[in-house]
């Protein structure tokens, strides 16, 4: 995914934004969902480990939102795994105002559920 941003092969209206503070902090990517109205997913987000917990994944997640609710977009999608290795990641999406949209079992793996969040940018 990254090299294909970077290499100029990814869809003009894929997103990447990197949190810089001297040194790179985290990223994030977000793209337009197809075949939808305004509905968009984010791809990826992540910051460095020993840079975790202190706020940079949450300003990031809001600068997201808010540059697509800035352009109209309606609503923002994100997955993630269902493991417990992903509890905090999926206790992070509840805490940026997330709701847990779907479950699909087995998604990534046998045992290895998919769990979708669902935020609401626009209403229209």
């Amino acid at each position: 995914m990254m090299a294909n941003y970077f290499g100029g092969n990814a869809d003009e209206s894929h997103v990447c934004v990197i949190a810089v503070e001297g040194e790179p902090l985290g990223v994030a990517y977000y793209q337009p969902a197809l075949a939808t109205d305004r509905t968009w997913y984010l791809t990826m987000i992540g910051v460095r480990r020993d840079k975790q917990g202190q706020g940079h994944g949450a300003t990031l997640m809001e600068y997201v939102e808010k540059t697509l609710q800035e352009s109209g977009q309606r609503v923002l999608l994100v997955e993630t795994s269902g493991s417990e290795d992903f509890a905090l990641t999926r206790k992070f999406y509840t805490k940026c105002g997330y709701e847990q949209e779907a479950r699909v079992r087995d998604y990534y793996a046998a045992g290895e559920d998919m769990v979708l969040f669902r935020k609401v940018l626009n209403v229209e």
